[in-house]
């Protein structure tokens, strides 16, 4: 099988427009614009700051180039016929390396025991340890143990760590114990709460582990060590050459140099051969793929990300008073007031900002991204009720539609006490001008407003603060705005989130409206199911499919895509929907040379023929 695989490798890498460096060193610079606050990866849920741990940090097992599970720091592992406990063997060839690359001590099993420890530490903030006491046998309440009693309230009991469902049975040999059978739990392992630590370490850093001040505040066990950290100037990770898989690493250090302008400076850096890969806009790409040596220095990006994107209504508006938000949540809880705005919005003229060639291939109509899973050989998106769904393809737009759901809204809001036009205040990201978000914005105003009319509606443009964006998701302060989500863990379920009881996203469930307890009757169904798939992703069907029929959130796709600037072979990088695997830099080659489109698509085939031949196996 091994030798299979890399003869189809090699013929993914012979398609491309240049062979690969053949120099002794391989380096692939490029820059960055924000600092990451902290390097504790046992507390960050920051994509920024935790896409460094998954260069630094390996976990029990890993994905490859075709997206399938394979070992890593555990050989292997087994499960008990209940499916409440994991027992995992450990590989005894891994080690613990300083900023010098220099071995320090043994990965152990005791390792992820002390993750797991400073995780459920309440008094430690960890952002990821709600995805530890959701499922392991006693973590809840050691967690609750350790935390500080809000004022006027009694403090929970203080729990022993034995009473906690993860052990270390011996050095190699680590064991967890689930409160409830996870079907996905082997897929939450490639995520951050589930990366060892060496104990000895982190006691002696205690409050200076994982600061963001230099390479001495970490130890590493990844594919790279970080060889240098000067914050706000450079950081580099070099490879980690007793790295058990160090093979398997073929650049062997990342450059990332800071500058607070790289989306605008890098393109030319890139022209000039300074950096390995540079930001593009709509706009600049456009005048790329009019010059053909530009054109030929870019290719289409890899839709890879399952980050999804949807617009949500607010349900809960807690905006300023001239917006209105005591209409607005009149509106915005009638459902044909809903699928009016759905059906007129124009989701392919809104996507030509990213990609203007072929903007369908950034559309899907779900709110789970396809390929995410499949239950015997069938996208979960074209599964029960959410096929029909899916199958209505990327022009969605539907004016008369639009005008008849319109005209049912006017009737029924009026005599509810509403008024006319209804002020939606759709906020913007100012910091995403990469993806144009303030002309998509622009986009959606003109388009909503020319089918519906102004007599209806009255969509006001802000944009979102520069530095708190996402407090203003958070703390309800806009009527309609572009959100995402990604997945922790290979089931749909981790997609019902954004609209789960308590969430952060739309406020649903604070609309006293009897289709949200509907909804969340049926995702409840769905995770009830734990021993039949087939069952539990009809079930997730069936509740996805309500939640966008009854226009409580609009589908949009991917929020990447178009063209990028890069010298790495976008087939050789691991991927995986979920976890830190899409951030990692292990198994990926460096081109010595650019790659155009039609290199890409001779690539593609070439991969998917290989990727197809070991399905078939």
């Amino acid at each position: 099988m091994k030798k299979l695989v890399s003869l189809l490798l090699c013929a993914v890498m012979l398609m491309s427009v240049a062979s690969v460096v053949a120099e002794d060193k391989v380096t692939y610079t490029t820059l960055y614009s924000s600092e990451v606050t902290t390097l504790n990866y046992l507390v960050t849920s920051s994509t920024n700051e935790f896409g460094i741990a998954a260069n630094l940090i390996d976990t029990l097992v890993e994905y490859d180039l075709y997206g399938r599970m394979l070992p890593s720091l555990a050989l292997s592992w087994e499960t008990s016929e209940d499916s409440l406990t994991w027992t995992f063997t450990l590989r005894q060839d891994a080690n613990w390396v300083d900023g010098n690359g220099e071995v320090v001590a043994p990965v152990t099993a005791n390792d992820f025991v002390a993750s797991a420890k400073y995780i459920l530490n309440a008094q430690n903030a960890s952002s990821t340890a709600n995805l530890l006491y959701d499922i392991i046998d006693g973590a809840e309440a050691y967690y609750l143990g350790t935390a500080t009693p809000a004022e006027g309230e009694e403090p929970a009991p203080v729990m022993e760590w034995d009473t906690v469902g993860i052990k270390a049975l011996d050095d190699y040999t680590l064991q967890y114990t689930l409160n409830h059978p996870v079907p996905y739990f082997l897929s939450m392992l490639t995520y951050v709460n589930f990366m060892p630590v060496y104990e000895p370490f982190l006691t002696e850093k205690g409050d200076a582990f994982g600061l963001a001040t230099g390479n001495d505040t970490l130890l590493y066990c990844g594919a790279y060590y970080m060889s240098e950290f000067k914050p706000q100037e450079i950081r580099v990770m070099s490879k980690n050459a007793t790295n058990w898989d160090a093979d398997n690493v073929h650049i062997d250090e990342i450059v990332e140099k800071y500058n607070t302008e790289s989306a605008t400076v890098s393109p030319e850096l890139y022209l000039r051969g300074e950096v390995d890969s540079a930001s593009l806009s709509n706009e600049l790409t456009a005048d790329w793929l009019a010059d053909e040596a530009k054109a030929a220095m870019i290719h289409p990006s890899r839709l890879t990300s399952y980050y999804s994107y949807f617009y949500a209504f607010n349900f809960d508006p807690q905006f300023d008073a001239a917006y209105e938000p005591d209409n607005w949540k009149l509106a915005v809880n009638n459902e044909n007031f809903r699928l009016s705005i759905i059906n007129a919005f124009n989701r392919i003229k809104a996507k030509t900002l990213l990609d203007s060639e072929n903007p369908e291939m950034m559309l899907y109509n779900t709110i789970t991204p396809p390929t995410f899973v499949e239950d015997n050989g069938v996208d979960y998106v074209n599964i029960g009720e959410l096929a029909a769904i899916t199958a209505k393809g990327a022009d969605t737009l539907d004016e008369a539609a639009a005008l008849a759901y319109k005209e049912a809204a006017i009737a029924e809001l009026t005599e509810a006490g509403a008024t006319f036009p209804v002020k939606i205040l759709l906020l913007y990201n100012p910091n995403a001008s990469a993806n144009n978000s303030d002309q998509e914005a622009q986009i959606v105003e003109q388009q909503l407003e020319g089918v519906l009319g102004l007599d209806y509606i009255d969509v006001i443009i802000e944009s979102g603060p520069a530095t708190s964006y996402l407090t203003s998701r958070r703390t309800g302060m806009y009527g309609m705005m572009n959100c995402n989500w990604g997945p922790d863990y290979a089931d749909p379920e981790t997609f019902t989130d954004p609209f789960s009881e308590g969430n952060s996203y739309n406020f649903m469930d604070k609309a006293g409206n009897p289709q949200v307890e509907e909804y969340l009757a049926l995702v409840n169904e769905a995770k009830a199911i734990v021993n039949d798939i087939s069952a539990r992703y009809a079930a997730f069907a069936k509740a996805e499919a309500y939640l966008l029929e009854h226009g409580f959130v609009m589908a949009f796709g991917y929020g990447s895509g178009g063209y990028t600037a890069s010298l790495l072979d976008p087939f050789s990088a691991a991927i995986a929907p979920f976890g830190v695997t899409s951030e990692r830099f292990k198994g990926q080659y460096k081109l010595d040379g650019y790659m155009d489109t039609d290199a890409y698509y001779d690539a593609y085939d070439a991969y998917m023929a290989a990727k197809d031949a070991l399905d078939a196996e």
